[in-house]
């Protein structure tokens, strides 16, 4: 299984692997480029699903014999996208393959996968290439593809978010900057943020936003600046130090680790803050 943030990055690495499976000759890298080489199955769909049906002619054909190569090697990009009913029909499949056939699995959102499936997969991570992650966004600005960019952000959910990302971000910055000043209304800011989240994925976005934006506070304050997510001034003053900006990116690393456990979203932000106040 092939995890990362970019499908375009994976899916070039899936090619390059099934070409070292096959042999690196310049005929296995014609044929696998246009899509023709016999021993190699790639499965996508534009669609939101993939089904059982499409499983299940991927299926009969890796039953086959191979033709150019010792091996047979299929694809399937974007793995999430699979019904229940497909992936519980390529268990079985995934469990006793023919002799000599390796599947490559592709997902940008592994949580969406039965964990029946991740422990039968060997998972390999592939953080996405930076041009193939700014060719794929879409109607950004350029400083929201650079916070994209830098933070390795899952360029296929924030293209589904479409304008709730600029406004996403724009609350997470206020939010963090009230909380780095200790500002009595934080709290309040925090619920407006959340308010604009639809589901774990947003939140847990939330919290890599939250994460860049105060490592960029903190390495500006100890006087680095290999690390700029972000445009503009970072806040200054006092009140801010390294050891209170460390004790915060603890606090938003138990808080993503509460969120997996299914905790009330406003209860691990809610403490979230109030931790971070030691």
């Amino acid at each position: 299984m092939f995890e990362g943030d970019t499908i375009e990055t994976l899916a070039k690495y899936s090619k390059f692997f099934a070409l070292n499976i096959f042999g690196n000759s310049e005929r296995n890298k014609l044929l696998i480029e246009s899509g023709n080489h016999p021993d190699l199955y790639y499965l996508r769909t534009q669609e939101n699903t993939i089904k059982k049906d499409e499983i299940g002619q991927l299926v009969h054909r890796m039953n086959q014999k191979p033709i150019e190569s010792e091996y047979k090697v299929y694809i399937i990009e974007q793995f999430e996208k699979l019904t229940p009913q497909a992936e519980n029909s390529i268990l079985k499949f995934l469990e006793e393959p023919p002799e000599k056939t390796i599947a490559i699995l592709l997902t940008i959102n592994k949580s969406d996968i039965l964990p029946t499936i991740h422990s039968r997969s060997q998972h390999i991570l592939i953080q996405g290439e930076d041009q193939d992650r700014l060719n794929a966004l879409e109607s950004l600005s350029d400083s929201e593809k650079n916070i994209v960019n830098v933070l390795s952000l899952n360029v296929q959910h924030i293209n589904e978010m479409a304008d709730r990302f600029s406004l996403l971000t724009k609350e997470v910055v206020n939010f963090a900057n009230r909380w780095i000043h200790n500002h009595p209304l934080v709290l309040i800011d925090m619920k407006r943020m959340l308010d604009l989240c639809d589901d774990r994925r947003d939140q847990e976005l939330v919290l890599e936003l939250l994460s860049g934006y105060i490592r960029q506070v903190l390495h500006t304050t100890i006087g680095l600046n290999d690390f700029k997510p972000f445009d503009g001034p970072m806040p200054e003053g006092n009140d801010i130090h390294p050891s209170k900006l460390s004790r915060m990116l603890e606090e938003v690393q138990n808080a993503n680790k509460y969120l997996s456990f299914n905790v009330n979203p406003m209860l691990v932000f809610e403490g979230m803050v109030i931790g971070a106040k030691g």
